[in-house]
């Protein structure tokens, strides 16, 4: 799954430090209680830096109606147009009033107390195990497939005919490659953006966002197509449900125990989505074309199915991103309705990208691991953000899941988690879209190796140092009997254009399309 690349409301936490009660800083403060927190978490100034905030304010404004970009008049022109584009977005969207919300002199007011409590430079994060380069596990395999300016939107290992699954929305082409790399079959898919797939027999499922970088506001392109493979070729493509919106993820389960399996779809959207269930049906349509609405929040990024209170019936978590970023479970009634439940709430300039689940300590309970590293909203500069990386919230019983693990990493879009050295337990495996870009062995991939219950060992392999990668799968594409990855991907100027264009030019011009990595521990 990918996280599409969009403009999300951009905002933090917990309030910075206050001065005296009734000084301008404390007036900003109680500001942005009234202007920020009615429609999320309350920022905290430490979150972004101080020229991440210029930005970010300006781009805020829009909101309330104000258009105040005095402070970008130094910037490169490619930061105006940036801008330009967002407010765009905004009035498009219908969200920029046709009269400011807030006086120019509250705007003054609030502006400034973020601006000087913001950090000048980037708060480091949390320390962690000094990385490793480890090429011992895995060795890169070569392939046939090419791919100039690579924008990776989907890989997909099939376990079964042992043969991988790659689409480029840039180039606008679905490509099967076989065990060794060899290419199989190509196919042309004009105006598709596939992001998700998934098989069944001789069947493929593929989920077409339709609109990776959000050029239309409000529309949707989105598609559920199904297709046939035999003898490893593709044919007999057809739409089964169309008209969704920014669709992220796809989840095929029996949610009502009727039999038929369920189509259940995060709809990123822009400033609207929603978790939509389209129910199976044996009688003509496989999927009912007019949804039940689990969630009306944009922003939604993945799902997932489990019984999380042992009740015989499948709940959801599901991972949501935008204004009001959160995980949370729907509980299962029955009737085709479900109970929401809210696990954790963050910031929005949190960045979710990825939700798994999976029994991390062996307790016979279903665990929850979520990652968080977009940073393509923000600003242009890539601001790096110290709460970005991995999370383990262990399953507490009724309900109640604690985080047990944080991994610091930047920019991380796609987490695998699998026993990679075949030693009875779980590691993990990520890749970072927005890494730190100024090293030259830069933490885009990493492997976390479980040494001891919930004690990771990080490294990565430097296979990895060249690409700029935005999507992961993981399985045994070989059949030895072991867990392989492969790595897309994307060569997009988002995040880079700005502070990083001359690498940014050099990855396009050179960078790899695909990496897969053998698994050497059989």
């Amino acid at each position: 799954m990918i996280r599409p690349i969009s403009i999300a409301l951009l905002l933090g936490l917990s309030p910075g430090p206050i001065s005296a009660q009734n000084s301008p800083l404390s007036t900003g403060h109680q500001l942005a209680l009234q202007h920020c927190a009615s429609c999320h978490q309350l920022p905290a100034p430490g979150l972004l830096t101080q020229q991440s905030w210029e930005f970010c304010l300006t781009y805020m404004g829009f909101f309330l109606g104000v258009d105040d970009r005095a402070s970008l008049q130094e910037e490169p022109p490619e930061v105006t147009a940036i801008i330009d584009a967002r407010r765009e977005f905004v009035q498009t969207a219908g969200l920029y009033p046709s009269t400011p919300s807030i006086t120019a002199s509250d705007w003054a007011i609030l502006r400034r107390y973020y601006l000087v409590n913001a950090p000048a430079v980037v708060l480091p994060p949390p320390p962690k195990p000094e990385i490793q380069s480890n090429s011992s596990w895995f060795h890169p395999q070569s392939t046939q497939y090419r791919q100039p300016q690579a924008v990776t939107s989907l890989v997909k290992i099939d376990e079964e005919r042992h043969q991988l699954i790659i689409h480029d929305s840039l180039a606008e082409t679905l490509t099967i490659l076989d065990r060794d790399g060899d290419l199989i079959d190509q196919h042309a898919s004009p105006g598709v953006a596939l992001v998700d797939a998934h098989f069944r027999g001789n069947d493929l499922y593929l989920l077409n966002i339709g609109d990776l970088f959000a050029a239309r506001i409000g529309e949707g392109f989105g598609e559920l197509q199904r297709a046939r493979v035999a003898g490893g070729l593709l044919y007999g493509v057809k739409n089964l449900l169309t008209g969704l919106h920014r669709p992220s993820d796809l989840k095929l389960a029996d949610i009502d125990a009727d039999g038929t399996e369920d189509a259940l779809i995060s709809n990123f959207g822009d400033y609207r989505g929603g978790l939509s269930l389209h129910w199976g049906s044996e009688s003509g349509a496989p999927f009912a074309s007019t949804p039940t609405i689990v969630s009306h929040q944009p922003g939604i990024v993945e799902s997932q199915v489990h019984d999380f209170n042992g009740d015989g019936l499948p709940d959801i978590a599901v991972l949501a991103s935008a204004a009001a970023e959160n995980l949370s479970l729907f509980i299962n009634q029955g009737d085709r309705t479900f109970r929401p439940q809210l696990i954790v709430s963050q910031h929005p300039s949190f960045g979710y990208t990825a939700l798994k689940l999976r029994d991390m300590n062996n307790d016979g309970r279903m665990d929850i691991i979520t990652a968080n590293g977009d940073n393509g909203d923000s600003d242009p500069y890539n601001t790096l953000k110290r709460d970005q990386g991995i999370r383990i919230y262990l399953n507490q019983g009724e309900l109640r899941f604690e985080e047990a693990y944080f991994y610091p990493m930047f920019g991380v879009f796609g987490v695998e988690i699998e026993d990679f050295d075949s030693d009875g337990d779980l590691d993990l495996a990520a890749v970072a879209f927005h890494p730190d870009f100024r090293p030259a062995q830069r933490e885009n991939f990493v492997l976390l190796e479980q040494v001891t219950p919930l004690k990771f060992a990080p490294q990565t392999h430097p296979a990895t140092f060249s690409g700029r990668w935005m999507t992961l799968a993981s399985g045994d594409l070989d059949g030895d009997g072991d867990k392989d990855l492969v790595l897309g991907a994307g060569y997009s100027p988002v995040g880079m254009r700005i502070a990083h264009e001359e690498l940014l030019a050099e990855m396009m011009q050179s960078g790899p399309a695909l990496l897969v990595l053998k698994n050497q521990t059989k």
